[in-house]
């Protein structure tokens, strides 16, 4: 019999474990199945899908980030996979903010599945919050936050003065990512229920905006304002240059990792907390990477059969380990599951927390919108003419522009 050959698409992160291990183990299983792997980054990818569905050719299976799967959907780039999606326990078998990715917008068709997730927390200093006698119960609250970047920030080590708070602020969509706890722990939404109207210009999500930052404007130095993620996990991870950050669990695989040759003295310090709650709600990003069957695979049975060990209990804690990543299937966390280090117990802890970007056709346009504007009022911060009507502004500016989006949409 001959052998059926699937394209699979992943991250270059990914490859190595992937190919090395994961698949051996693969085709020892399904030996009539030869699976071609092609990894790309981050940056190339989305070009590529978007060239696929355009093309109506492409890769048997793909990864692709959770809040690309409304738009995906929407092209008619992902095959309907409700029914294989039954037969393993329907989405009720993942973690449920996950799952909300996973559909054809405003219907219960399923048009991936989540393979792993990424969520938010705060990493700090223990040695300059110790110095300072603030301790992770001092960091539960925005409140809490704000007190302990006014107490912290400039506080000297080794001779050299440490900002309180740091972050990146390049345009891409970890701007998105690290602003949206704020808007829905202050009350706010993105979109309206239906996902038809705009929401991040309320009162509420206002409100939360300029809590976030304000507190860039205070603590964070204004000669890094616009680095790169890369350089700003550098900075904070290594150079020590800031005290308080938002990151995900990758740095738990390079900064925080021992055996990595950028461990160094600085991690042994760091540690991280819940993303602290707002005045209405304790929410944080969760995000992450679903697994989806082209809508032009010529093998879609043979792409679900690799789809399906993927998600297998094993093969995701085998993966999520190897990675520090977090498992997407419920029945990953038991009651001993990550909880070997301070670390990974919050970031486990901290899923139960995760709430998810809009599942909308129109989000990438949307997030890119708001990439833009966010980026613009650091911009501000960093040109120190940064106030609340600037803000203001700038949101509402967002707002309008789409809106008009959502209305060419709805007509």
């Amino acid at each position: 019999m001959a052998k059926v050959m699937i394209t699979v698409w992943l991250m270059q992160e990914h490859e190595q474990l992937v190919r090395n291990t994961i698949l051996p183990e693969f085709r020892k299983l399904h030996p009539d199945i030869d699976v071609i792997l092609t990894t790309t980054s981050w940056h190339y990818l989305w070009d590529k899908v978007v060239m696929f569905s355009k093309k109506k050719q492409g890769p048997d299976v793909l990864q692709i980030g959770n809040t690309w799967n409304g738009v995906l959907a929407h092209l008619g780039a992902l095959k309907d996979i409700s029914s294989h999606v039954e037969k393993i326990g329907g989405l009720n078998s993942f973690v449920p903010a996950a799952a909300r990715l996973c559909t054809f917008p405003r219907t219960n068709k399923v048009s991936s599945v989540p393979w792993y997730l990424d969520v938010r927390a705060l990493y700090y200093r223990k040695d300059v919050l110790k110095d300072n006698f603030i301790t992770e119960q001092n960091l539960r609250t925005v409140e809490d936050l704000s007190r302990a970047c006014m107490k912290i920030h400039g506080e000297k080590v080794n001779n050299r003065e440490v900002a309180a708070f740091g972050m990146s602020g390049q345009r891409d969509a970890q701007l998105v990512h690290n602003v949206a706890p704020w808007i829905w722990n202050f009350g706010g939404e993105f979109l309206g229920p239906n996902g038809k109207t705009v929401h991040f210009n309320s009162d509420r999500s206002l409100t939360g905006i300029k809590a976030y930052f304000d507190l860039i404007s205070k603590y964070s130095d204004k000669d890094d304002i616009l680095q790169s993620q890369e350089t700003y996990m550098e900075n904070f991870m290594v150079k020590g240059k800031y005290s308080l950050g938002f990151f995900g669990p990758w740095v738990n695989n390079t900064y925080l990792n021992p055996n990595n040759q950028a461990y160094n003295k600085i991690s042994a310090h760091i540690s991280c907390a819940y993303m602290p709650a707002g005045p209405n709600g304790h929410y944080t990003f969760l995000g992450g990477s679903n697994l989806a069957i082209s809508e032009f695979s010529q093998h879609a049975e043979a792409a679900w059969l690799f789809v399906s060990y993927m998600l297998k209990r094993k093969v995701q804690e085998q993966f999520c380990s190897a990675n520090n990543q977090l498992p997407s299937l419920l029945d990953c966390y038991s009651p001993m599951f990550m909880v070997d280090n301070p670390r990974n117990k919050v970031l486990k802890e901290s899923v139960r927390y995760g709430r998810s970007l809009p599942n909308s056709e129109s989000w990438a346009e949307i997030e890119d919108i708001l990439i833009e504007y966010f980026h613009q009022v650091l911009v501000s911060i960093k040109e120190g003419i940064y106030t609340e009507d600037l803000l203001s502004s700038q949101i509402n500016e967002a707002a309008e522009k789409s809106e008009l989006i959502l209305k060419t949409e709805r007509q």
